[in-house]
């Protein structure tokens, strides 16, 4: 069984076994859904208006880091890591701590949560300097707790996760259920409702093909600026009942009311090959086709049966969260509580995550 913390660091060290196979020429481009025809209109719902004061539609957590990721980040609720600048959201690596052992940065969660839906962000995303920004959904609180129990059994969904120069994001699903345990530790045992009590769990997620998880957005050079980033691209993500979907830049179809009708991958980005691989534009989860999301249904079916729907944990109420991490992932070289947050990662003081937009659509009836 897996921690947050543990499960975050994995993720990095996955990277140079994946880099292995890069040569075989990454993941199939032609897997999944590729122009996703809406089956009716979709509706524009919520706009969310960052010119705002953050705090009238986000909650700013203020928490260390230190047992969630284990990174250097040190969130913090004193208007210098979470502000409105020219109508936009800015989340900023904004100082170091005291002991320069950990550096002050921005994270917010919704008050409004969402089940089902199709939400676009628009966004500069700060990379180098060991930066780990993410754009994700989370039920309940800022620790994933939700209605079949403490994380993971409720779920995570990450739209997005990029780590100092990648050129790619991630997108991965992260599910998990409670077990009984036996020879082999928690994971393939029976299931046990003791919705995921630590130690009693097993952790499943996409995150074990890590490589196949990535999508192209945008190659870096950290030489060129002091605090580089991406420039504005829009992050769109599909969640319906057994599919969820995220793009980057696609071409979004409209009806002559305004209705989102249609999706088609971004053909530009589409087939980038970058370090020796070539990745799409897009990445699509179809839970008959994904192993990690369907692992969880005899716990889902056992202890949630009047409750659960079949893409349990995906059916309940998620919240956005947007943060700036600094190292902990494996294989940083700097994390929580280590000098190396200030002497290695300490150029992250001053990077931005910028949010021009972010805007929530749901199905028309």
């Amino acid at each position: 069984s897996l921690s947050l913390r543990q499960l975050r660091q994995q993720r990095q060290s996955r990277v140079a076994e994946a880099t292995r196979h890069r040569s075989s020429g990454g993941v199939d481009l032609e897997a999944g859904i590729v122009d996703l025809s809406l089956d009716s209109p979709w509706i524009l719902t919520k706009r969310y208006d960052l010119s705002k004061e953050p705090k009238e539609e986000f909650d700013v957590i203020e928490i260390p880091d230190a047992n969630l990721t284990g990174s250097c980040a040190n969130y913090t609720d004193d208007g210098t890591t979470v502000f409105t600048r020219d109508g936009k959201l800015v989340l900023k690596v904004a100082a170091e701590c005291a002991d320069a052992t950990c550096l002050n940065s921005g994270r917010v969660m919704s008050k409004e949560s969402f089940k089902y839906g199709i939400f676009t962000w628009s966004a500069k995303v700060p990379k180098c300097n060991r930066i780990w920004p993410a754009l994700w959904l989370l039920p309940g609180d800022t620790t994933g707790n939700g209605s079949y129990g403490t994380w993971p059994c409720s779920g995570e969904i990450d739209v997005l996760e990029s780590v100092h120069d990648d050129p790619w994001a991630a997108f991965n699903l992260v599910a998990g259920y409670g077990s009984k345990g036996g020879a082999d530790g928690f994971c393939g045992a029976e299931p046990d409702c003791n919705q995921c009590s630590p130690p009693a769990y097993c952790t499943s997620t996409t995150i074990q093909n890590l490589n196949e998880s990535w999508y192209y957005v945008e190659d870096v050079d950290c030489t060129a600026d002091e605090h580089p980033s991406w420039k504005e691209h829009t992050f769109v993500h599909y969640w319906q009942p057994g599919t969820l979907a995220t793009w980057v830049d696609p071409e979004l179809a409209y009806d002559a009311q305004g209705h989102l009708v249609g999706i088609t991958p971004n053909t530009a980005l589409n087939g980038t090959t970058t370090r020796n691989i070539t990745l799409p534009s897009y990445k699509v989860y179809k839970q008959e086709t994904t192993p990690t999301w369907t692992a969880v249904s005899d716990y889902m079916g056992k202890c949630f049966k009047e409750t659960a729907a079949p893409d349990a944990p995906f059916d309940i109420g998620f919240k956005l969260v947007l943060n700036i991490a600094i190292g902990g992932y494996g294989g940083a070289p700097c994390g929580w509580g280590q000098e190396t947050c200030h002497t290695v990662c300490g150029g992250a003081v001053g990077s931005e995550l910028v949010i021009s937009d972010i805007s929530v659509w749901e199905k028309m009836a």
